[in-house]
């Protein structure tokens, strides 16, 4: 019985003990029930705030590219280069070549989708967002080890995929596109072109000279490639050489080097010299400066500097690679120390860096170191002419044509054995003329004839100094001989043709010979390379003033004068468009001016007198014209307008006397014979009044007034058809006069009524 209640006792504990560890697990379970059920809300609420995030984003992409759906588009070539990249490097199964290349291809088109051919003409825009996804093919392409010929695409596409590559930098993917797109199509100028412009940057220079020859090849008068591949070529004795020099003096283009690629090209041939032994590898220093220099007159300052430091450090003692250095970091706007320090090792070398020194010295500002460089060079090399030449300049663009004129009659003679100094002489000549010309408002021909044989005698000596033709031709034109003054510009234009004041010197001839449209063009050219240059303002005054837009010319002197207070021309110009715009004020203010600073200047007073008559001032103007009297007491239109203010006062009878002497002085002028007429009209003298008038019309045919009157004093008689025949003259000179044309009524019906009066009646 015990063991029996035991039993059950044991049995009904185990049950007990099971139900508890059930009731226990049981209430885990409803914990992690109730916690997943926690998660799973918590992961519902993050899914539907993301949901809503990915949506407002969504919603903002297609919103903020609405305007914009080529940019959008990019993002099926993001989905190719995915899928490529997937294709070629993470599948992890072998792909085949051509596979390879099917792929690669496939990519490149959908990138190229987006970089369409537009007119060759229009620059071409890269849509925002390709450039990554052209570094991002870049990136394929290199990792795959493929070259552009694996790619398989037109020439077009190869072309526009270079430019894409080179838009970002990819130099060596752009260059194997470009060749590759020529391979395809040898006639592609635009890809030699670009390939060009990579090999030039990078120093490649052989590589160069070869697309060059290519593009010869297409485009055989391009003035600019025959150019540059005489620099390549300068010094050699390959017959491309003689070749584009004759098929330039063909084009009539410039076939000699400037003065400063001139220098450089020295240099350039003296390196070569230097090789050692003659030999010429392209490890040597002297190679190395040939490479720089041609860089150089190519304009890639930064691959030449890297081509001159190398030259430097195969040989240290290499005085050509020091010069070039100081000139090359000068050019770079690098440190000046650091371009004195290279010039001074180039000169301790032996080379001559004196005209260099006192260039970067004067760039960098410092004009009173330059002149001192010079002058302690000539203390110890009096003879050298261009060195005494360069400071003559320097003193004269200071502001001092003294000492310029004593640098050049301090030479010895044999120093005048070159061009220079006669170029410099002519040019201090020419300062005279302008000189006088603004203290008097004349041009004095003697200074003029000077400079003339100066630069006749520069030319004799050299004649291929464009700086000697450009002076010429100055020269010329301040003598009135335009057409000779135009030949010795074409001369300078082909030797110098970079030289800034060619255009400005040719805008002035064009001015002086009328022809404004090309004056105009020639000065917009000139703007482009003189920035602060006073001249380019005031020739645009004057074509503007001789247009008829006297607010624009008022506007332009104002420019000059803003560069030059004290530019006679300028002010005396614009004195005389304000008083067309009858700005008396501002007329008079400036023509007083000029008169206080140029008391001799003659047509400045006589500006002033016709400003003071507008006014009705004539009392002052009698003054005016009386001082500009003593200073030429012949001059025929100041005469006239004194007897113009002494009619005005009411002192007829003096009047005459100026007038007589105006006429005598000058027969062709028609204001003074007007004015004498208008005398005689208030003398009533109407025969000698109506001569006058007539003395007037024939020298200005145009003369209205004059013709007007003519016409008044016939209508007041009683010749009434030679009246009408004079009323008919002023409607020739002026088809809309009212007054003409009543009056020519007025004499018809006169006419028809003494008709009428002589007919038979019955």
């Amino acid at each position: 019985m015990q063991e029996t209640t035991m039993v059950v006792m044991t049995l009904y504990g185990i049950l007990s003990i099971t139900l508890f560890v059930l009731w226990i697990k049981h209430k885990s379970v409803l914990r992690q029930r109730q916690k997943l059920a926690s998660k799973i809300g918590s992961m519902k609420g993050n899914l539907v705030q993301t949901s809503e995030k990915l949506d407002l984003l969504s919603r903002g992409v297609d919103t903020i590219l609405s305007d914009a759906p080529e940019v959008h588009e990019l993002l099926g070539v993001h989905k190719s280069l995915e899928a490529a990249e997937s294709l070629l490097f993470n599948q992890g199964i072998p792909v085949s070549n051509s596979e390879s290349c099917a792929i690669a291809s496939h990519a490149a088109k959908s990138l190229l989708e987006h970089y369409e051919e537009d007119d060759p003409e229009e620059e071409r825009i890269i849509l925002q967002g390709l450039k990554p996804l052209s570094k991002r093919l870049a990136a394929i392409l290199t990792e795959a080890e493929m070259k552009a010929e694996d790619v398989e695409l037109t020439a077009d596409e190869h072309r526009r995929l270079g430019e894409l590559f080179h838009s970002i930098e990819r130099f060596d993917w752009a260059a194997d596109c470009y060749y590759r797109a020529n391979d395809l199509d040898p006639e592609d100028e635009a890809a030699l072109r670009s390939l060009s412009d990579i090999q030039r940057k990078s120093g490649d220079l052989d590589s160069l000279d070869r697309t060059i020859e290519r593009l010869l090849a297409i485009v055989p008068d391009d003035i600019d490639l025959l150019n540059e591949q005489l620099v390549l070529l300068d010094g050699t004795q390959d017959e491309r050489y003689v070749r584009n020099a004759k098929r330039l003096e063909g084009l009539g283009a410039r076939t000699s080097l400037s003065a400063t690629d001139g220098d450089l090209s020295q240099i350039s041939q003296r390196a070569k010299e230097s090789g050692d032994g003659g030999h010429y590898s392209s490890e040597t220093a002297s190679a190395l400066v040939d490479k720089a220099t041609k860089q150089l007159m190519l304009g890639e300052f930064r691959p030449a500097l890297e081509s001159v430091e190398s030259a430097i450090k195969i040989d240290r003692n290499f005085g050509q690679a020091w010069k070039l250095k100081a000139r090359l970091v000068a050019a770079e706007a690098g440190s000046m120390n650091d371009a004195m320090k290279s010039l001074r090792r180039a000169n301790a070398l032996g080379e001559y860096t004196v005209i260099l020194e006192s260039e970067i010295l004067e760039n960098d500002g410092r004009t009173d170191a330059s002149i001192e460089v010079l002058e302690e060079h000539l203390h110890n090399s009096p003879r050298d002419s261009e060195a005494r030449g360069r400071l003559s300049q320097l003193w004269l663009t200071s502001g001092s044509p003294d000492s310029a004129r004593q640098t050049l009659e301090e030479a010895p003679e044999e120093a005048w054995n070159t061009s220079t100094l006669h170029i410099m002489k002519g040019r201090l000549s020419l300062v005279d003329a302008d000189h006088h010309r603004d203290e008097t408002g004349k041009v004095d021909q003697i200074p003029v004839i000077d400079a003339l044989v100066s630069f006749d005698r520069a030319i004799e000596i050299d004649r291929e100094s464009g700086l000697a033709w450009l002076g010429r031709a100055r020269a010329l034109r301040y003598q009135r001989s335009f057409d000779e003054a135009e030949v010795a510009l074409v001369r300078a234009r082909r030797l110098i043709p970079e030289h800034p004041s060619i255009s400005l010197e040719e805008a002035q001839l064009f001015l002086e010979i009328g022809d404004l449209e090309q004056a105009n063009a020639l000065t917009l050219e000139a703007t482009t390379t003189l920035k602060e240059n006073q001249t380019v303002p005031f020739i645009r005054g004057i074509i503007a003033a001789k247009q008829g837009r006297f607010r624009e010319a008022i506007k332009l002197f104002s420019d000059t004068l803003s560069f030059d207070p004290r530019h006679a021309r300028a002010r005396l110009n614009r004195s005389s468009a304000a008083l067309l715009c009858d700005d008396l004020a501002m007329a008079l203010d400036d023509a007083t001016q000029l008169v206080e600073e140029r008391p001799n200047h003659e047509l400045g007073r006589l500006r002033k007198s016709e400003i003071l008559m507008n006014q009705g001032d004539w009392e002052n103007a009698e003054s005016e014209l009386r001082e500009l009297l003593k200073l030429r007491h012949n001059h025929s239109m100041g005469l006239v307008h004194l007897g113009t203010c002494m009619i005005a006062m009411g002192r007829s009878e003096q009047a005459e006397k100026p007038l007589n002497k105006a006429i005598e002085e000058n027969p062709k002028l028609s204001e003074a014979w007007y004015q004498r007429g208008l005398l005689y009209v208030d003398f009533g003298r109407s025969e000698k009044a109506i001569s006058d008038f007539e003395a007037a019309v024939k020298a200005d045919p145009q003369h209205l007034d004059a013709r007007l009157r003519i016409a008044a004093i016939l209508h007041e008689g009683r010749d009434v058809e030679k009246a009408a025949t004079a009323w008919r003259q002023v409607l020739d000179v002026d088809s809309q006069n009212r007054l003409a044309r009543r009056r020519l009524e007025e004499c018809r019906e006169q006419i028809n009524t003494k008709r009428e009066a002589l007919v038979p009646k019955d």
